[in-house]
């Protein structure tokens, strides 16, 4: 359901216009700071790149009042994030609003109705949390929206998706080491929501179709990796279970090459693997099982290697 076309007019818009809000970003002051918490940013980097991103993936396709609203309110509620900081708990609210529509939409009410819920909005955290370092979070959410796009249950899903690996790879030009402009939280939440989209869509298939769910899964497991893993650090080492700042799992491969784009492209490899093991996982259910214990050997030897539970 992968749309070429789409891809490439959501690229154009968002490549056209990412330098503008760079431009407004500077006017108003809506900036990241070197080395805040477990960012890696060199040099101050104006927010609101995410913004060409929603601009490009909502001009380029077709208009579904549910899907354009939830993810509109999500990126409204990242921007006021990026413009003057707000309470977690009013943030967990939207995302848990959001998750509960869109779960609705795609699954309907049954007894998992919760955990769908609780997997978006970690999904979409996670997504947020992983845009610290240039190129990172971009590059990751291409290769996922890839995936997804083969397995979603719509053709308008598969739309949404194309636009986002267009949109995002416009973005991912400027985001390039060293970055000009970075996504912010409004970027953040709009790509995590539509990947959110994606990865329900592909659940909408059922349990008839196991291979799917787990391959789906598997596309976007970096995510759930970095975010957990970080999470569980600062449960081990005593210290608040959201603070910012610990290292994810880019910050410790950056402390093995101190070089922006070799760290980049490590985190690269690593989801094209995924990717790989995603690809092979949708054939059949041997072929899930498989590729789902190797990737867990994986990020295994990862966390093994980089010492990830540790600060």
């Amino acid at each position: 359901m992968f749309s070429p076309i789409l891809m490439i007019v959501s690229l154009i818009i968002s490549a056209l216009t990412v330098p503008i809000f760079g431009k407004i970003a500077y006017k108003y002051n809506i900036v990241d700071k070197p080395n805040e918490g477990s960012k890696e940013y060199e040099r101050i980097t104006p927010y609101l790149g995410g913004l060409a991103i929603y601009l490009a993936v909502i001009v380029s396709t077709p208009f579904e009042i549910i899907t354009k609203f939830s993810l509109t309110l999500l990126t409204i509620i990242g921007l006021v994030d990026d413009v003057k900081r707000i309470k977690q708990s009013l943030k967990l609210v939207v995302e848990l609003f959001v998750a509960l529509i869109l779960t609705y939409k795609y699954i309907g009410f049954n007894w998992f109705f919760p955990l769908y819920i609780f997997l978006v909005v970690i999904l979409i955290n996670s997504v947020k949390m992983m845009d610290g370092m240039d190129g990172v979070c971009a590059s990751v959410s291409i290769i996922s929206s890839m995936g997804l796009s083969i397995l979603v249950s719509s053709r308008y899903d598969g739309m949404l998706l194309s636009a986002l690996i267009g949109a995002v790879f416009g973005y991912f030009i400027y985001n390039f080491p060293p970055a000009r402009i970075s996504m912010g939280s409004g970027g953040g939440y709009f790509v995590g929501g539509v990947l959110s989209i994606g990865l329900l869509s592909t659940m909408r298939h059922g349990s008839s179709n196991i291979p799917y769910l787990i391959s789906a899964f598997i596309f976007i497991s970096h995510f759930y990796f970095n975010l957990s893993t970080g999470l569980l650090r600062n449960i081990l080492n005593k210290q608040p279970i959201f603070n910012n700042n610990g290292k994810y799992l880019y910050n410790k491969i950056y402390e093995r090459f101190n070089d922006k784009r070799k760290t980049l492209y490590m985190v690269v490899s690593i989801q094209l693997l995924v990717f790989l093991l995603g690809y092979f996982s949708k054939t059949n259910v041997i072929a899930s099982i498989s590729s789902l214990v190797i990737l867990l050997v994986i990020y295994f030897m990862l966390g093994k290697v980089l010492n990830i539970l540790k600060y």
